[in-house]
């Protein structure tokens, strides 16, 4: 195990809030891999490229308009030269100094093709992004990581995950998705027997704090990538289900936080609803809806 190299891929934009903590976390790690840093840019206007000056890292900056969830990946990946291929999101910060060689160890099993850690949510996050954190990266997971079209019981992700490099080059990610290029690869992944891990004890600290408008546009993206992946998840069912124990999770921790609770999740169903349909909506008009309006400028 020590003898194989790590690659650590970040994908930076006006990071400059959380990128310096994220690479001293990095740096700090306790690990005896030798391990490189790959972080390409796409075009930040804030701080960021100063911050990430100071630490040695391999730097590449690509136009704006050339980013792709898993274009981008897979040029960076390309970059790398690890036997390990370790995926973490700019404003995605290491719990402890554990957490590489955690993430990693798995992957000495022969047929162990790709990790992920848990990801843990910043004291200031909203309850219901909260409770999507907790129910989709739990601290143990009672049964072996599982994937069948949208049914999961933890959720691979690109924030935190590590993937072999000899298994990338065969499956590399989606560059057409607008997003979801990890869930894709995990579906595609195990429909040809690789078996991926998840490993709690490789946390990171990673959330967000989408008003209404951006939660919309966030669940429109996911549900354009679930049409084009052509899957067609029960969200009746699925949607009933999360929503209530969402609902019971948000009454026991703040009960008057329960009609915004309603008013975020009717924004995130309605954006899905309206992804899945998205090639019934004229180009100039989805540019609004998403979150990544680069995309349908293309």
């Amino acid at each position: 195990m020590e003898n194989i190299k790590l690659s650590v891929v970040i994908l930076t934009k006006n990071n400059g809030t959380t990128i310096g903590k994220v690479l001293q976390q990095i740096q700090a790690q306790q690990i005896r891999n030798d391990y490189e840093i790959i972080v390409v840019d796409s075009g930040s206007s804030d701080d960021t490229i100063q911050k990430v000056s100071g630490f040695d890292v391999r730097f590449y900056t690509i136009p704006p308009g050339e980013f792709g969830h898993g274009r981008t990946r897979n040029l960076a990946s390309e970059y790398a030269t690890g036997d390990y291929i370790v995926y973490l999101s700019a404003d995605a910060i290491p719990e402890n100094k554990n957490w590489l060689g955690n993430l990693v160890s798995r992957l000495a099993i022969e047929n162990v093709a790709a990790t992920f850690g848990r990801q843990i949510p910043y004291k200031n996050t909203p309850l219901m992004e909260r409770f999507f954190i907790l129910r989709n990266y739990p601290p143990i997971l009672n049964e072996p990581y599982s994937i069948k079209d949208f049914n999961m019981n933890a959720f691979f992700s690109n924030v935190n995950s590590a993937i072999k490099r000899s298994v990338w080059t065969n499956i590399k990610f989606n560059e057409e998705l607008i997003i979801s290029e990890d869930h894709d690869w995990a579906k595609r992944a195990n429909e040809l027997g690789y078996k991926i891990e998840y490993v709690p004890d490789a946390a990171v600290f990673h959330s967000h704090n989408y008003s209404l408008k951006q939660v919309f546009k966030r669940y429109f993206d996911s549900g354009v990538s679930f049409s084009q992946m052509r899957m067609k998840p029960a969200v009746l069912s699925n949607g009933i289900r999360y929503f209530i124990d969402e609902i019971i999770y948000v009454g026991r921790e703040n009960f008057i936080k329960i009609p915004y609770a309603i008013c975020y999740d009717i924004s995130k169903f309605t954006g899905f609803f309206f992804g899945l349909r998205h090639k019934w909506i004229p180009g100039s008009i989805k540019i609004h809806l998403s979150m990544h309006a680069y995309y349908w400028k293309k």
